[in-house]
């Protein structure tokens, strides 16, 4: 499913969505950073977007994509992103050349996040202005990308015009906790500096949660969505989200236009 159709879809307050945005909403008032990881198909992401709408011109979101050779996102590519998020921000149209100089890439990010407090707080604005970097995907980052991030949020020693906060959204191979050889793509100094860390499991969505995704997504019948909340109650099948869509779109497709039924939930969750 692309991202114009899951847009067409409302946004469901799940538990785990409920969490995230309590969290992100308590580090962006703090200007904190918070790392919040889980599996795939929870709603992480549908919580960012929301989490966007309601401080619509005070955060960009950072889509982080895997670096070369699968290792993780080098400093400079991470600056050319956060610079494509702020000018998509900030109504411009992207660089023609991204550049690939450190001291540039930070004199450009520095100047859009002075443009941003200008544009919408004017000479005589609050200081320092709340404004957060979510990175999505953020288990693609380097540890140098992410140790460099940290002095952006540091008063004391701050990289950028003003500390912003910083929230990264990772799956669970983006967790804090060292390996037994002391590796962990977040230093100790940024370990001490979190204001939360969330961890999510497929469990944290609760049946309720479940009813209501799939009332969103058009199944209404009780027998349908009893069948359905049985069937990912299973002890070996994960409630991942994403599949609960595509199972709900194999019913539509048996439906043919009609409403999904108990039974056909029960064919095609429980083929013979």
């Amino acid at each position: 499913m692309d991202n114009g159709e899951r847009e067409a879809f409302p946004f469901i307050e799940t538990t785990i969505a409920r969490r995230m945005m309590m969290r992100m909403r308590e580090t962006h008032e703090e200007r904190g950073i918070t790392v919040i990881n889980g599996p795939w198909g929870v709603g992480k992401t549908s919580a960012i977007d929301a989490f966007a709408r309601e401080f619509e011109w005070q955060c960009a979101i950072v889509k982080v994509e895997p670096g070369a050779n699968g290792r993780g996102l080098k400093k400079l590519r991470m600056l050319q992103l956060v610079i494509g998020a702020l000018r998509q921000l900030n109504r411009r149209q992207p660089s023609s050349y991204p550049g690939t100089s450190d001291y540039l890439l930070r004199q450009e990010v520095e100047q859009l996040l002075n443009d941003w407090h200008y544009e919408h707080y004017g000479l005589d604005g609050p200081w320092p202005p709340t404004f957060t970097f979510i990175f999505d995907e953020a288990q693609y980052l380097s540890k140098e990308a992410i140790e460099l991030l940290r002095f952006w949020n540091d008063p004391d020693r701050c990289g950028m015009p003003f500390p912003v906060g910083l929230v990264f959204v990772g799956n669970n191979e983006f967790a804090m906790q060292e390996t037994a050889s002391g590796v962990s793509v977040l230093s100790g100094a940024v370990r001490s500096r979190l204001t939360y860390e969330v961890p999510l499991s497929y469990e944290d969505l609760s049946d309720t949660d479940m009813t209501l995704f799939l009332q969103s997504r058009g199944v209404n019948d009780p027998a349908a969505l009893s069948e359905f909340v049985s069937h990912f109650s299973q002890r070996r099948i994960r409630r991942d989200l994403r599949q609960v869509e595509k199972e709900i779109a194999r019913c539509q497709r048996m439906a043919d236009g009609g409403p999904i039924t108990g039974k056909i939930a029960r064919d095609i969750l429980r083929p013979i």
